[in-house]
């Protein structure tokens, strides 16, 4: 479906039309004819002109022209799961074709893209369109940061030959974009010593393990602390010093990513943001434990568990990882969005207004004591909308499975539909920007719970800023305290904000008083009795996960 509207004046048609008015103007203020006739032959040139002009918009209004348009990303990226695709920060071709089906040659075309904010194109797209024939062209584009994004559509302008007339004529199509993770070296993660728990099943790391079956690494003296059923009594008899039996077991270690998605860590620019950075870090190390034969699940958690995930292996693990990590960076849910009832019904109106011609808009309001008040909605500025109208032309959109694997949360089921619909059409909702007092411990310790639950050799990674973590953090203490008598192994990263200010002096400011107060941060959760690595703004993702595989103990 095509939205159009009649040509209008550019820049050089107005200055033409000023012109032909002053003329007009001077000549019969002096009684001079002779301007008066000049300026009367501009203006039956330039309404000749866009007379001459106006079919093309008759064609746009009738449908006889048409757009069509792929996208296909960078080959050999290595950016995706396959080797190719679409992936952060790398160029993406998207090819254009408008198809006149009418006898009137529409001439030199521009064609602007809209898309999501993430998506950025260099400039228009500039295509000859002949008369029955099709033209195509191609754009470069670039994704600043992962995420599921859309083209919603393009602009195209076309103008007259003379250049005083231009056509703008928009023509909604929505194309999905899964753009996925910055592409990392790989980096592997070296087996670390744990403590005795019973583990699930075999793997591939050797780890030295006591009171337990495996092969003999080697016969020591007893040490403090060794256990009695270790000891080599016939080793011990021939020696006359007491012995214990060291063995070697292949493990297969569980690795728990907990990925706060809270508001301070989606402050900053698309792309940039400190979730954007624990998404990239997190896809890196899931990638390297996986791929050393290890299993990974994930949490992703606000004031709450958002999503979650049980710990897998194998390539199909790896997918759902990055999916549900991509689909955490929308802000979607109504505890992590800014705005009201009436402002989501307004976006979503106006949205289908422009893409799908569908008006939820009431002309008039019903009389006072009309029952059908309850279906209506009131936008931000007033206007009136018909809930039925919205519900009808959004129950294709959801029914189709294009509303995400996880359901949107609100505490109004309509609304919740709305959201939904908002996620499967890419339209993005401002996110909550002040957190809430206490909202990060408690989910926190919900995330935490969940991954100490687990039996055998765990390693617990929180990819967090830290922000809001004060006040009472007994829950908090209590998941740390369950998870280290259980064995498992847990460490922090901290991701920095890079700093967005232009003055220099400012830009040192604020970096200090960050600095000061991650610290503060990093003081209390360390007396929690967890190690934190922080991030610096210049670090990138393959440089922590080095200095992440580099540390030979992490403290419980």
């Amino acid at each position: 479906m095509t939205a159009g509207r009649a040509p209008a004046l550019t820049a050089r048609g107005r200055w033409v039309l000023g012109v032909a008015l002053v003329l007009l103007a001077m000549g019969a203020a002096a009684s001079a004819w002779a301007l008066v006739a000049l300026g009367a032959w501009l203006v039956g040139l330039l309404g000749a002109a866009y007379l001459r002009f106006f079919p093309s918009a008759v064609l746009i209004w009738r449908r006889h022209v048409e757009l069509v348009w792929s996208v296909r990303g960078e080959r050999g990226a290595g950016g995706s799961l396959d080797g190719g695709g679409i992936a952060a920060n790398r160029p993406f071709e998207v090819h254009v074709t408008l198809r006149n089906r009418g006898p009137v040659r529409l001439g030199r075309a521009r064609v602007r893209v809209i898309a999501s904010s993430a998506i950025e194109f260099s400039g228009d797209l500039a295509l000859e369109v002949g008369a029955r024939c099709e033209s195509s062209t191609v754009g470069e584009g670039r994704a600043r940061g992962a995420g599921f994004w859309f083209l919603h559509g393009a602009i195209v302008f076309c103008d007259d030959p003379l250049g005083v007339a231009r056509l703008e004529a928009y023509f909604p199509s929505t194309v999905p974009l899964k753009v996925l993770p910055r592409h990392t070296p790989r980096v592997a993660l070296p087996p670390q010593r744990t403590a005795g728990a019973t583990d699930e099943r075999a793997g591939l790391h050797a780890l030295r393990l006591r009171g337990l079956g495996g092969e003999l690494r080697e016969l020591r003296e007893h040490a403090p602390g060794d256990p009695f059923k270790q000891i080599a009594w016939k080793a011990t008899a021939r020696t006359g010093r007491l012995m214990v039996r060291d063995l070697d077991r292949e493990t297969l270690v569980a690795h728990y990513l907990l990925v706060d998605a809270g508001a301070t860590m989606r402050d900053g620019a698309v792309g940039r943001t400190r979730l954007d950075q624990a998404v990239e870090l997190a896809a890196a190390y899931a990638r390297a434990a996986l791929e050393s034969g290890d299993r990974v699940g994930l949490v992703v958690f606000d004031g709450r568990v958002a999503t979650h995930l049980g710990p897998a292996d194998g390539p199909v693990q790896r997918m759902r990882i990055v999916e549900r990590l991509m689909e955490s960076l929308h802000a979607i849910d109504e505890d992590a969005t800014d705005l009201t009832d009436g402002e989501l019904v307004a976006i979503v109106a106006r949205y289908l207004r422009h893409q799908e011609s569908a008006d939820a808009r009431l002309r008039a309001a019903p009389p006072i004591d009309d029952p059908s008040w309850a279906r209506v909605a009131t936008g931000p500025r007033g206007e009136l909308y018909d809930l039925d109208a919205l519900a009808r032309a959004i129950a294709r959109s959801i029914s189709d499975g294009r509303g995400g694997r996880r359901p949107a949360e609100a505490t109004d089921p309509e609304m919740a539909r709305l959201r939904q619909f908002c996620r499967a059409r890419g339209i993005e909702l401002p996110h909550r920007r002040t957190p809430e007092a206490g909202r990060r411990a408690r989910g926190l310790a919900a995330a935490l719970e969940l991954a100490a639950r687990g039996r055998g050799a765990q390693r617990i990674v929180i990819l967090s800023d830290l922000d809001g973590l004060d006040g009472n953090l007994a829950g908090v203490g209590r998941c740390v305290a369950l998870a280290r008598r259980r064995g498992h192994r847990m460490l922090c990263i901290t991701p920095a904000a890079p700093v967005e200010e232009a003055d220099p002096v400012s830009a040192d400011v604020l970096a200090w008083e960050r600095r000061r107060h991650d610290l503060a941060a990093r003081r209390r959760v360390e007396a929690l009795g967890m190690s934190v690595l922080p991030m610096a703004a210049a670090d990138t993702v393959a440089q922590v996960i080095a200095r992440l595989a580099g540390r030979r103990r992490m403290r419980a």
